[in-house]
């Protein structure tokens, strides 16, 4: 079903697709806009249902949902119905809602395995320190790019935004299957 598409587009975005610099800029969360966002999530995948058997499904055959969205929103009728749905929750437009879904699913990424990432990276920096076929000047250079990386992935998902979805986690984790 297409709200699951959305879901899982935003994640692997969040996750694994934007570039450093290109992704989406975060909303500030708060644990109000987090319990919106989860509270909101059933209306919106109604919404899109009946968008989806009103329209038609777009993205049929592509892996692109927001062709989708897209072209229900150059529908008056279908923005209308997908503003209301998330109006109803607080969120002043669905594009709003879009981007807090999108820190919503990137803060969640890093709730959820922020400390697997720490350890990794933590294996990876005594791996380096311990490599003696490394030159100093070597270990140096592969550190700061660890740590150039380091600071780009905490840039994605501001502290705020994880702390604020961090007590939702396992909510999240059911509508985000």
């Amino acid at each position: 079903m297409f709200p699951g598409i959305v879901i899982g587009a935003a994640l692997a975005v969040a996750a694994f697709a934007a570039p450093i610099g290109a992704q989406t800029p975060q909303a500030p969360l708060t644990s109000a806009t987090v319990k919106a966002f989860i509270a909101s999530y059933p209306d919106v995948k109604a919404t899109a249902a009946t968008l989806q058997k009103t329209y038609g499904n777009p993205a049929a055959g592509q892996n692109d949902p927001t062709t989708a969205l897209g072209a229900w929103l150059a529908v008056g009728a279908a923005q209308n119905a997908l503003n209301s749905a998330v109006r109803a929750h607080g969120f002043d437009s669905f594009a709003t809602w879009i981007q807090v879904l999108t820190s919503v699913a990137t803060a969640y990424g890093f709730a959820k395995d922020g400390d697997k990432m720490n350890a990794g990276m933590a294996d990876a920096i005594k791996q380096i320190q311990d490599n003696d076929s490394l030159s100093d000047d070597q270990k140096k250079m592969m550190l700061q790019q660890m740590q150039a990386q380091m600071g780009s992935m905490a840039s994605m998902a501001p502290a705020a935004n994880i702390d604020a979805v961090k007590p939702y986690v396992d909510q999240l984790a059911v509508l985000f299957q």
